[in-house]
């Protein structure tokens, strides 16, 4: 592989892309003493400024700008070439200095291109007075493009030393990163470009204002397959882009032919109506043809497939539920759906198909699973099933409460008064009176999980006032008043104080229960004793 591409001829193009600087000092140099001379007069005075410029390699007096305009590194333009450049003090810092680029330079024309991916490094020599900046490079990976092939080569140990050996399977981008650190480092400045406009390659960027990211990947599946070009100018770029980028998932192209329409297995109806969004939904379409729906004709599939691409899942769970055809479910859904959309439509389908199971109504009848008006079905199936659901949670809230009446209490110096729900519904009224979020609650509260009181004045018992949250171990987790006391409301002195009474009272509360508690297995013991006693002497 030697003598792959000529690297040290395209250094000068590769510098335009390097960082440059203008060295500078005061004073003036003397004429005819070696390149940089001595200084004439006192450095403080001088009005002039020693400078040489690694853009243009000129070494020149700058007597236009102060010599106060050049401060050490800071960005500016040489005067003489007006290149933008760095400005740093003559004979400084330059040692420590060290700069890297990625380039890919190109050779080639013709049937055959030639890539060498290098890292660049700019430095300076140790010299004190070497003030133009050194190249070295070397290359991570090279690339050799013909028709039908790209092939990757990189560096193998091979004794008696490393040798350029073709990577084994599919080109693909360079990674500049050296070493194993989780990320990859591909950027890279194209040298000598325009050879590629001389090769093979010309006609798959051809009227492109923008070259694409993964730039050489594209070359190397181009070389492999020239009839990409035939999807970046037939109106599907985005079809050749998720090629590249590995992104079709399964789906593969007909790379034997060279017709378009062969290529992606479409009609020519199909492609038209993909164009439009430059293919980006090919994949998506594709598999909807092939998963969901294929009409009879391709504009039958493109009609259901604009209207319901969104909604393919919603689709498959009320096929699960009623055994319907998927053109069965669409076209009902057409039929009957209202502003909102198809997919709203058949989410509120697939709920009221729920409910009707779980109010275990006939779902072999067509008029259950397909009514006419299913909007008030689904309401009428919700309010029962809200009433079953309230039902029963009062049910579990009057076997809870039972245990929790002890919780209850009146305070008649401070006149308030603090007691359970009585309904499941008590609670979402009181999280929506004072615009709270207790009405979350209820569940909860019903099953014994926490515990939610309702603290009132006794002049108004009926009026919602404030609302405490109590845990199982007995203990005030919050209490809150309307819009949880975030509206200029702040909480009185009266509630904080009912607040510490309280406190104390659920300390008697909860030693009582711990008395009735010990109590109760004693009791227990007792009955146990007394079992055992009987069962000796009936022995």
């Amino acid at each position: 592989m030697e003598g792959f591409v000529n690297v040290a001829a395209h250094l000068e193009e590769i510098d335009l892309y390097m960082p440059h600087f203008v060295f500078y000092r005061r004073g003036i140099r003397s004429p005819g003493i070696g390149v940089f001379g001595e200084y004439i007069g006192v450095e403080h005075n001088s009005k002039v400024t020693d400078c040489y410029c690694t853009a243009c390699h000129e070494r020149y007096e700058d007597d236009i700008n102060s010599p106060k305009h050049y401060k050490h590194k800071k960005f500016g333009y040489c005067t003489h070439c007006r290149a933008p450049v760095e400005y740093r003090q003559m004979n400084y810092g330059r040692s420590t200095y060290y700069y890297t680029k990625n380039f890919a330079v190109f050779e080639g024309a013709g049937d055959r291109m030639h890539i060498e991916c290098i890292k660049v490094s700019q430095k300076f020599e140790d010299e004190e007075n070497e003030l133009q900046p050194v190249l070295d490079w070397h290359t991570v990976t090279r690339y050799e493009l013909e028709p039908g092939r790209a092939t990757q080569y990189r560096l193998v140990w091979e004794r008696p030393g490393y040798k350029w050996k073709p990577k084994k399977g599919k080109a693909i981008e360079p990674n500049f990163t050296l070493g194993c650190f989780g990320y990859g480092d591909r950027s890279y400045t194209l040298i000598n470009h325009e050879a590629v406009s001389h090769s093979f390659l010309k006609y798959l960027f051809k009227d492109v204002e923008n070259l694409p990211s993964l730039y050489i990947e594209w070359l190397c599946r181009y070389a492999e397959h020239h009839q990409l070009e035939y999807l970046m100018h037939g109106g599907l770029y985005q079809v050749a882009e998720q090629y590249v980028t590995k992104n079709l998932h399964g789906i593969r192209l007909n790379w034997r032919s060279n017709d378009l329409k062969k290529i992606v297995r479409l009609h020519k109806v199909e492609i038209e109506y993909l164009a439009k969004d430059d293919g980006l939904w090919y994949r998506d379409y594709i598999h909807w043809r092939k998963n969901t729906f294929e009409g009879k004709t391709p504009a039958e599939t493109i009609k259901y497939y604009s209207k319901f691409r969104s909604s393919e899942r919603y689709i498959k769970e009320v096929q699960e539920i009623t055994n319907l055809t998927t053109k069965k479910i669409m076209d009902y859904t057409l039929k009957r759906r209202n502003s909102e959309g198809p997919a709203f439509f058949l989410i509120c389908w697939r709920d009221y198909l729920r409910d009707c199971i779980e109010l275990k109504y006939d779902m072999q009848s067509e008029s259950v699973i397909m009514p006419k008006d299913l909007f008030t079905l689904h309401e009428r199936t919700q309010h029962i099933l809200e009433g079953i659901r309230d039902a029963h949670m009062n049910d579990e809230l009057q076997k809870s409460d039972i245990k929790r009446k002890d919780l209850e209490c009146v305070d008649m110096e401070l006149g308030l008064a603090l007691y359970l729900p009585r309904t499941v519904k008590d609670i979402a009224r009181e999280g929506a009176e004072l615009s709270h979020c207790v009405g979350g609650y209820a569940d909860r509260h019903a099953k014994g999980k926490l515990t939610i009181m309702f603290l009132r004045t006794l002049r108004h018992p009926g009026k919602p006032y404030y609302t405490m949250e109590i845990s199982n171990d007995l203990e005030i987790v919050q209490c809150r008043g309307y819009r949880n006391n975030l509206a200029h409301n702040p909480k009185p002195d009266t509630i904080i104080e009912f607040e510490r009474r309280y406190t104390e009272y659920l300390a008697v509360v909860k030693e009582n229960r711990r008395k009735a508690k010990e109590k109760e297995a004693r009791k227990k013991r007792q009955q146990t004793k007394a079992k055992t006693k009987a069962k000796v002497k009936a022995a």
